[in-house]
């Protein structure tokens, strides 16, 4: 049996291989090319793992590549994030929706797929005025503001037909505000870069303000991996919670982590366009009853590693 991730040298794939590393797991990783930046990081020897080149934009006979590898479960991971989408709707279209459909289309043909774990995201709702203070179950309605939310929305539907028609089961999670080492596309990634840009002494402004769902990248692997080794009977949805914080406050605990960053980081007012308010009770009854780790504690070990990085002089600011 073996765990096929895509998308796993990206940000959430690298925390996920590390994952299942520590677990011992057969697994084999894909993306568009063998990145080891994130990896390295994470797991001693990232080039002995297995790993295939897999760009969903032009791939076939998946299928083969389940059957040749024993895949029982997948994590689909393979995506673009909102500024990508939004500069190019029809390439973010291909990946994030024609590539989600590549995936099911395999799992159909081979036949030997037990469940198929998937990102979607927060950004299936709309702003939190929408529905006003109390936290949002599935059940909420789906108010996406971006071409990035309404592909997910998309996803969640076909998953739901994958399951009617064909019967393959899966599992998807709304992440939010994901943050950690690795982080640095997408514009809720400005927290983590927020505390990149202290530890160089430079200055960086978060592009946005109001309250978010701070998820730490390990607990929204350990999330995945939960969900991939879940038994589902349908097509299952699920909101990933975590603690709850103003930005105010994520900044002032970067203040206390690095000396005399209050000077350099700062945060604009206006909230994300996505409601925050939380509620994970389905996940955490279903899936995995899970507890998160703090904002203090999730900056500080991103904190550690950073350190590591900027020791090997790779640390570096991503381009906004």
């Amino acid at each position: 049996m073996t765990v096929l991730v895509t998308g796993a040298t990206g940000f959430i794939g690298a925390w996920v291989a590390r994952n299942l590393h520590k677990k011992g797991v057969k697994f084999i990783l894909s993306d568009i090319r063998f990145d080891t930046s994130r990896l390295k990081y994470l797991i001693d020897n990232p080039e002995s793992l297995p790993f295939i080149t897999l760009d969903l934009r032009n791939a076939s006979d998946l299928d083969k590549v389940l059957r040749e590898h024993d895949v029982e479960r997948i994590i689909h991971l393979a995506a673009l994030q909102i500024p990508q989408c939004r500069a190019d709707p029809v390439n973010g279209g291909l990946v994030n929706v024609v590539g989600f459909l590549k995936i099911f289309e395999a799992a159909k043909k081979y036949g030997g797929v037990k469940n198929i774990a998937y990102a979607s995201s927060f950004a299936v709702y709309g702003p939190q005025e929408l529905y006003g203070e109390k936290p949002l179950n599935e059940d909420a309605p789906l108010k996406p503001t971006t071409h990035y939310g309404a592909f997910k929305v998309c996803n969640e539907l076909s998953a739901y037909a994958y399951w009617v028609e064909n019967g393959i089961p899966s599992v998807g999670l709304r992440p939010h505000t994901v943050y950690g080492f690795g982080r640095d596309v997408g514009v809720t990634s400005d927290v983590t870069t927020a505390l990149k840009a202290a530890i160089l002494k430079k200055p960086f402004k978060i592009r946005f303000g109001g309250k978010v769902s701070m998820q730490y990248a390990a607990d929204v692997a350990e999330a995945f991996v939960a969900a991939a080794f879940a038994n589902p009977s349908g097509a299952k949805v699920y909101n990933l919670g975590g603690p709850v914080v103003s930005v105010s406050e994520v900044v002032d605990t970067i203040c206390k982590i690095v000396p005399d960053a209050c000077e350099l980081i700062s945060h604009a007012d206006s909230p994300l366009p996505v409601a925050y308010a939380v509620d994970d009770t389905a996940f955490r009854r279903e899936i995995k009853d899970m507890s998160y780790t703090s904002v203090k504690d999730g900056l500080m070990e991103t904190y550690e590693i950073y350190q590591r990085v900027k020791a090997a002089g790779e640390l570096v600011l991503p381009q906004q």
